[in-house]
């Protein structure tokens, strides 16, 4: 059984149900970091309409911690955190590149751990910690860097070492 039908089953037991839209909009955000419009455009494709009912949706899945929202480059994103090793709905490091928008997440968990145990938290138990990142590569050039071979993030994501 994969993460996601581990939680699913999880939220049957207490009578909460995972409607078909609410497992389109996780099936969507599978692997991507996308905007709550991105996400309605996605669904209208699958035949889902109703705005109101993604918000609903959106804070539902947003309440039981199955997808988290970010601020990133001035906008709102959701990303999915069921069946997702690099990070929890609380546990989150994103970086991003200011020209064009490219996102990826790190795994590092030193990076909280010397945060969490710094002396000015230690009478403080942080429940959430959640970093963005937003830069330009130091050879920006708005030509070079809009191609994804030569964009820093990309080459940080091709190296799964972080």
């Amino acid at each position: 059984m994969d993460a996601k039908e581990k939680v699913f089953n999880e939220l049957r037991k207490q009578n909460v149900r995972i409607t078909k839209q609410r497992r389109a909009i996780i099936d969507i955000l599978d692997g991507k970091h996308l905007t709550i419009q991105e996400i309605h455009n996605e669904l209208k494709k699958r035949g889902y309409h109703n705005l109101g009912t993604v918000y609903n949706n959106i804070d539902f899945l947003t309440d039981h911690k199955i997808i988290t929202q970010i601020f990133i480059n001035g906008k709102k994103h959701y990303d999915l955190t069921i069946d997702e090793r690099s990070h929890t709905a609380d546990s989150h490091i994103h970086v991003t590149c200011k020209v064009n928008n490219n996102i990826i997440e790190i795994n590092d968990s030193s990076i909280f751990d010397e945060i969490k145990n710094h002396k000015i938290f230690k009478d403080f138990d942080i429940k959430k910690l959640q970093i963005v990142v937003e830069g330009v590569c130091k050879h920006y050039d708005t030509d070079l860097c809009k191609k994804d071979d030569a964009c820093f993030i990309r080459l940080l994501q091709n190296n799964r070492n972080v």
